[in-house]
Formats: C-alpha cells, sequence, structure tokens
C-alpha cells in the first residue's frame, strides 16, 4: 500500500492490516480493566460516605431552622439549592452510566442497570459485573460521537454534560459571600470544575474536554471518570454546606432554661451618680426582642405591671435601664420579660424582681476578665468597700474558693452555673468591731471555650504538601481567650484516599506528624485531600473534648 498499482485483493489484505493494527493498539489488558474495577469501588465507597456524612449535616441545619427560622431560613434556604442541584446533577450522570452500560450489554434494560438498593435507592449495575469492559464505541458514541473535533451536543454527551457541572459550580459559587468566592471553597470549586482545552500526551496535540477525556476511552475507565466526577459533586456539597452551617452558628440557639437576669456593673450608686443595669433573658437572641416591662408592683395572676413603670431602651435583645439615684434609701422593682416561643409562637412570661441601696459608700465586685469565672484558671477578682481597708473585708463565694492573692483575690470554680461572691466587712459601729454584709453579686460560672484545631495556621482549604509535611504537629488555638491558657493536643485520625481509590485512616497518639504521615503526605498527588478527625484535647479542667476535624486540599 505504499504506492504503485495494486490489486483488489492486495488492497483488501492491506485494509485489513491497518484493521487488525488499530484493533491491536486499542487494547487494552485485563489487569488494566481490573484496576479500574478497583478504584470505581473506592471511589463509589467515598461518594456513598459522602452523601451520608452530608445528610446528617443537612439533618442538623433543619434542625436549627426549626429553633429559629429568621436567624437560619436564608442559609437555610441556600442550603435547599445547594442539595436539590448536587441531587440533580449526581442523578444526571447515573442516567449516563445506565445508558453506556445497557448499550454494552444488550441482556440488561435500562431498568435492570438502575435497580434497588436494600433500602430501596436507585444504585448502578457494579462495573465489575459489566462483560465488555473495553468497550469504546457506546460511550465514544453517546459522549463524543464520531467527530472528536466537534462534538455532539445531543442529550446526555459530553457537551450537556459540561453545562450541568458548569451550573453546578456556579450556584455553590453563587451561595458564597463575596469576600468568599475566591477563598479556599471558591477556588476549590473553579478548579474542581474546568473544562479546557489540554494537550494529549500520545499525539501531543491539543484536544476539547470531551475528546481527551471520552473519545476511544474503554467502557471501564469512561465509568470510574464519571464516578469521580460524582465524588467531586458530593465533596463540593459537603464544603459548601459546612460553610453555610458555620455561618449561622445554628448550634448557639438552644434554649435548655429560660430565666430573667439583672446585671448591674455595680449595686453600689453614690448620692447624685445614676443607677446602671441590664435586663435581658439569661439565653438570648440578638435577632428576637423581647418585651419588658418595670414598675413598683405586679399582679400575681395576670402578671400585669402596676403602679409607675419606668423607662426601658431595648435593643439587640437586652433592655437597658437607667434609673437616677436621687435620694438614698432602699428601693424594690418588679417587672416582667415576655419572649415568643419558638414552638406556640406565644408570647411566654419570666417575672423577676430587683432591689438597690443608694448610699453614701457601699460595696463594688468587679471581675478584672469580663463578668465570668470559668472552670480549670484562676480568676482574678478585684473586691472593694467603700471606707472599709482591704485587709478588714471577707469574701466567700457559692461554688467553688476564694482567696487572697498579691493584686487582690482569686476564684477558683468548680462546676457550671452561677457563682455569688458574698462581701463582708469588719467595721466599726458604737465604738466596736462588728462583722457587717456589704453586699454580694452573682456571676456565671462556664467551661473554657473549646479551641479550634490548626496545621500551619489553617482550619482547612488549600495548602502544599511540603509546607504540610514540614509542620511539626496539630495546635489546639483558644484565639481570643481572655486567659493565657495552654491546650495540646491529645490524639488524632488521619485519613486519605491512597492509590487504589480507598479511604485509609491512621490514629496517632499526640500532637505530633509522626514520620509515617508525613511520608504518606510527601506520596500524595496535588489534588488529593487529607483530613484530621477524631481529634481529642484535655482541657485544663481535665475533660477531654472533640474538636472540628481538618480538610485540606494538597496543592
Amino acid at each position: 500500500m505504499a504506492g504503485g498499482k495494486l490489486s483488489p485483493r492486495q488492497k483488501m489484505i492491506g485494509m485489513m492490516y491497518l484493521v487488525l493494527t488499530a484493533l491491536l493498539a486499542m487494547n487494552v489488558s485485563k489487569e488494566i480493566l481490573n484496576a479500574f474495577v478497583t478504584v470505581n469501588e473506592g471511589l463509589e465507597k467515598t461518594k456513598t460516605n459522602f452523601a451520608g456524612k452530608n445528610e446528617d449535616q443537612y439533618k442538623a441545619f433543619a434542625a436549627s431552622y426549626s429553633e429559629n427560622q429568621t436567624k437560619v431560613g436564608p442559609y437555610w434556604t441556600k442550603a435547599q439549592k445547594v442539595q436539590e442541584i448536587a441531587n440533580a446533577t449526581v442523578k444526571y450522570i447515573d442516567e449516563i452510566k445506565v445508558k453506556i452500560i445497557a448499550g454494552i450489554e444488550p441482556e440488561f434494560t435500562e431498568e435492570q442497570v438502575i435497580g434497588k438498593d436494600e433500602f430501596g435507592n436507585d444504585t448502578i449495575l457494579e462495573l465489575r459485573h459489566v462483560q465488555v469492559k473495553d468497550n469504546y464505541i457506546v460511550p465514544t458514541g453517546l459522549l463524543v460521537g464520531s467527530e472528536p473535533a466537534n462534538p455532539i451536543t445531543t442529550p446526555y454527551s459530553a457537551m450537556e454534560l459540561i453545562g450541568k457541572l458548569e451550573g453546578f459550580r456556579d450556584e455553590l459559587i453563587g451561595v458564597l459571600k463575596d469576600e468568599d468566592k475566591d477563598g479556599a471553597i471558591g477556588k476549590a470549586l473553579k478548579e474542581t470544575f474546568v473544562f479546557e482545552e489540554q494537550i494529549n500526551p500520545a499525539s501531543h496535540k491539543l484536544e476539547n474536554w470531551p475528546a481527551y477525556n471520552f473519545y476511544g476511552v474503554p467502557a471501564a475507565a469512561t465509568l470510574t471518570l464519571l464516578t469521580k466526577m460524582q465524588t467531586d459533586i458530593r465533596n463540593a456539597e459537603s464544603d459548601v454546606i459546612k460553610y453555610l452551617y458555620s455561618e449561622v452558628d445554628a448550634a448557639s440557639y438552644k434554649f435548655t432554661e429560660l430565666d430573667a437576669a439583672v446585671i448591674a456593673p455595680t449595686s453600689y450608686v453614690i448620692l447624685g451618680d445614676t443607677f446602671r443595669a441590664e435586663v435581658f433573658l439569661a439565653a438570648f437572641d440578638t435577632t428576637q426582642n423581647p418585651i419588658i416591662s418595670i414598675g413598683t408592683d405586679r399582679d400575681t395572676t395576670t402578671g400585669k405591671i402596676l403602679g409607675d413603670t419606668l423607662p426601658l431602651e431595648i435593643r439587640n435583645g437586652k433592655g437597658y435601664l437607667k434609673i437616677p439615684a436621687k435620694t438614698q434609701g432602699d428601693f424594690e422593682y418588679k417587672g416582667v420579660i415576655k419572649f415568643r416561643n419558638p414552638s406556640t409562637k406565644k408570647l411566654d412570661p419570666y417575672p423577676f424582681n430587683f432591689n438597690y441601696k443608694v448610699e453614701s459608700a457601699s460595696t463594688t465586685i468587679s471581675a478584672t476578665k469580663m463578668n465570668v469565672f470559668y472552670i480549670g484558671v484562676d480568676n482574678p477578682v478585684d473586691i472593694l468597700a467603700g471606707g472599709v481597708a482591704r485587709d478588714q473585708v471577707q469574701a466567700s463565694i457559692t461554688n467553688g474558693s476564694i482567696s487572697k492573692s498579691k493584686d487582690g483575690w482569686v476564684v477558683r470554680v468548680t462546676k457550671p452555673g452561677t457563682a455569688t461572691v458574698n462581701v463582708a466587712a469588719n467595721v466599726e459601729v458604737d465604738g466596736k468591731m462588728t462583722r457587717k454584709t456589704m453586699g454580694s453579686m452573682e456571676f456565671r460560672a462556664m467551661k473554657i471555650p473549646t479551641p479550634t484545631a490548626k496545621i500551619a495556621q489553617k482550619t482547612g482549604g488549600a495548602i502544599s504538601k511540603n509546607q504540610l509535611a514540614a509542620q511539626v504537629g496539630l495546635i489546639a488555638d483558644m484565639g481570643d481567650f481572655v486567659f493565657d491558657v495552654k491546650v495540646l493536643v491529645n490524639s488524632y485520625m488521619f485519613s486519605y484516599v491512597a492509590a487504589n481509590g480507598l479511604t485509609k485512616e491512621i490514629k496517632v497518639d499526640g500532637y505530633a506528624l509522626d514520620n509515617q504521615v508525613k511520608t504518606i503526605i510527601r506520596q500524595l498527588r496535588p489534588g488529593s485531600r487529607v483530613t484530621f478527625e477524631n481529634i481529642k484535647v484535655k482541657m485544663p479542667d481535665g475533660e477531654m473534648r472533640s474538636l472540628s476535624p481538618i480538610v485540606l486540599k494538597l496543592i
């Protein structure tokens, strides 16, 4: 066939030789096809795991929405849109798989290929049960067509698939805040769902995305690539749902008990000064203002405020009260806070009383670090009694212990709730030293906040694998917590997707990245994701706590 006039027989032999050569070139070994089976099954498992975790996140989201629709509503609406388009895109790719398998296995109908599992959910015939794994004609014809340079645009084609994936990507980017669209999640979406032309390593020619990925590719590889796309979709869905849930901090709005509280900067009012106090529910929400009424008396049956009422400014869920101290004496007021019950939609009343004394001298109690005592640390407190020497002041506490220090007092609380500091002093009355009660103040006793797990100052996102492998280990960051508390990571679980597509886990005791973990990180390819989860820390009070996982994409 190199030249000259050939007989019909010679032409036929030459044509058969070319066909045979092409078939040999297209032949794919059984071992390679079986490798695709293993990779596909690993991806299918990862996809299922992501779907399960996402479902748990949606349930938590729905529970938070039922508690506070005003706060959670806008984010829940976005989350539902993400769920809808993610499910639709995954289902669409399933339909492509069904058509490919049914095309190369004519003994199966499409209804048989997409059957039901034990839970009644649609499932696809497993790749290991597909007999003709090396068939490339059916997937090429469905996704690309006969002209790779001009791919078809029919239903279930690669061009239509690009449109679906771009729509999914843009929908997810659209729910991010403007300042986050170019952040870690936004960049990951743009990098994962990109459909540019690429150079074919065999022909060294630039090919469009459909031809590069699907033209002449065996069914086993095509189905595995489609499964990988579904895994990317579920992973992206997970990232965006976690992002939306973190935006509302829904877990903070869970009222287990409601009680009225009156917090005053001081119970000591100098004649001519002004008594100031904040009146609010102990569990409050800045998006919902209560109704607060204060007067000299209250009807015990109806709860209605009687007598002269006091002016009150209400904003951000709190009431701000100011009473000018014009005369000395004892003063008592009664009030009621009405707050809308999220279940019944009715206003529930919460009555309260408070009193104060106006004198020329009294007691001042102020915590040097907020009006909160934290368990497991020394809480410094200043205690002063007007007109009384410091060495004559005595103090006690209802929850824990209080002792004198070089610069004041130190409080150690033992359990969550409240702690009342009671102050007395030795004063001279009629020439005799007498122990007199000077005042008291109630503080909140709380656990130290849970720290944030970080590595390389990151809680997630993208990181170079060399930078990650160079880290000493995980840290428990206390953020802006007012006390200098050191918390170390006790243990964690390191997980990654191995070369065979299976997720592997390594349990590590302590905070450090051991040699095994560092070696694995260096061996992983760019684009791989690693997770540090089940992160345990021991708090100063001895309590073991779990921190949120860190998910990183290697670049």
